[in-house]
């Protein structure tokens, strides 16, 4: 069993409430992705998850994103990525938005660069602010498409905390050519776009968005009654984005 190529996935695990290293490698194991974008993650129980996975034969390596200091974390709670032992992950690096929330959140971006399908890609983790802080998240939106600008084919994966037709906040984000894995998700609300909270209406919340890359497969996964895992099989070649599953 091995991770499948190119098979990128973001979630927010909820890890101060929900998150458990059980849980993070349940759903590596089921889905065997290339690379995982983490948010609202225990440091610790992804480390211990990560651990676990590679003693069973699933080879993966961990690199740390935001955290801050939080209670129900031993090492912080924050962003992180996971990542295929073998995967080319080059000039990692880590970018602090200009202003987040304070202390109890680090907001910023966690990016990289890896090959798909031979071309060279950069990869974005993020998580915006949270509701109630829509002048924060307009302001890390620009900074998160300016940051993005200089790399032809990107791909950002996140929480973004913000439906796509938002345009206050999501306008510079499609301005910079992205469009979310999902082809009903875009600025013009759709009712067919799937939301990523389940229990909350229309709340489609976390995104694979893509620039120059294609997704060849999409699926969303419901393992809490918080956030969904959003997955995507990513190719650079011209096919259309399919309908995407969810279960």
């Amino acid at each position: 069993m091995k991770p499948i190529p190119n098979r990128f996935m973001t979630w927010n695990t909820n890890g101060q409430g929900l998150g458990t290293p059980e849980s993070i490698m349940e759903q590596v194991r089921r889905f065997r992705p290339q690379v995982v974008a983490f948010q609202e993650s225990c440091q610790d129980e992804v480390i211990e998850a990560v651990n676990r996975l590679r003693q069973e034969g699933l080879e993966y390596r961990y690199r740390r994103g935001f955290s801050a200091v939080h209670l129900g974390c031993e090492a912080g709670l924050g962003t992180g990525i996971i990542f295929a032992e073998g995967t080319s992950v080059r000039a990692h690096n880590r970018k602090g938005y200009s202003e987040d929330e304070g202390w109890l959140e680090a907001r910023g971006i966690q990016s990289f660069t890896t090959r798909i399908d031979g071309q060279w890609v950069r990869v974005f983790n993020t998580h915006l602010s949270a509701p109630g802080h829509e002048r924060l998240r307009q302001l890390q939106a620009r900074e998160l498409a300016d940051v993005t600008r200089p790399h032809p084919r990107a791909l950002v994966l996140g929480d973004l905390n913000t439906r796509p037709w938002i345009a206050k906040v999501m306008e510079p984000i499609w301005s910079a050519g992205f469009k979310d894995v999902d082809q009903f998700c875009g600025p013009v609300a759709d009712r067919r776009c799937n939301k990523t909270l389940p229990k909350t209406d229309d709340a489609k919340f976390d995104y694979i968005l893509h620039r120059r890359v294609n997704s060849g497969g999409c699926r969303l996964h419901t393992p809490t009654e918080d956030h969904r895992i959003v997955i995507s099989d990513v190719t650079l070649a011209d096919v259309p984005r399919p309908v995407c599953t969810v279960t």
